[in-house]
């Protein structure tokens, strides 16, 4: 019986030593790993806020944020005068947030914007995160649209009344940090 005890033990050791190793081995390799991501995301969406804001040479975020408001940044020239913002502002689609950067002149006139990744249905609502339907935007005033000032995309309504919602969204914030 004693032998049959030490036999039902082993394996039980034996699992947890190998889950115990396995365990320390993800956290470095997670500590070693997530300074190169966050470094990488940096860059990236430095170079977003470069392609939207071309004038600028700094980005300073204001540390403002909202429930529907993501971040809140400020582009300045190389005298550290604001040249426009930009804010990265969501709104509730069919799959998910729908998140949206959006680039305001020193006037307040819509530069340009990008949708960023996000979990619409590919081949429809996708369509209203795509650079043409997104257009529309461009070059009109910091103000508030309603659903008839854009065009909506049939079969896509909620994903594009999402990005209403995440434009008209910025739009607030930016009346906010200005």
């Amino acid at each position: 019986m004693a032998g049959k005890k030490t036999s039902s033990v082993l394996p039980v050791v034996v699992l947890v030593t190998i889950c115990v190793i396995a365990a320390t081995l993800l956290g470095i390799v997670h500590q070693v790993t997530e300074p190169v991501i966050v470094a990488a995301e940096e860059r990236e969406a430095l170079e977003i806020y470069a392609a939207l804001c071309p004038e600028a040479s700094t980005f300073e975020d204001t540390g403002y944020t909202s429930p529907t408001c993501i971040q809140a940044i400020r582009a300045l020239d190389d005298s550290h005068n604001t040249v426009g913002h930009i804010i990265i502002s969501q709104g509730r689609g069919y799959g998910g947030q729908v998140p949206l950067v959006v680039a305001f002149d020193a006037n307040g006139s819509v530069i340009n914007l990008v949708a960023i990744d996000n979990e619409e249905t590919p081949g429809l609502g996708s369509k209203a995160c795509d650079p043409t339907y997104l257009e529309q935007y461009a070059d009109k005033p910091a103000e508030l649209l309603g659903e008839n000032d854009v065009d909506l995309i049939s079969g896509a309504t909620i994903t594009s009344k999402a990005v209403l919602s995440a434009f008209n969204s910025a739009v607030e914030a930016y009346e906010e940090v200005r």
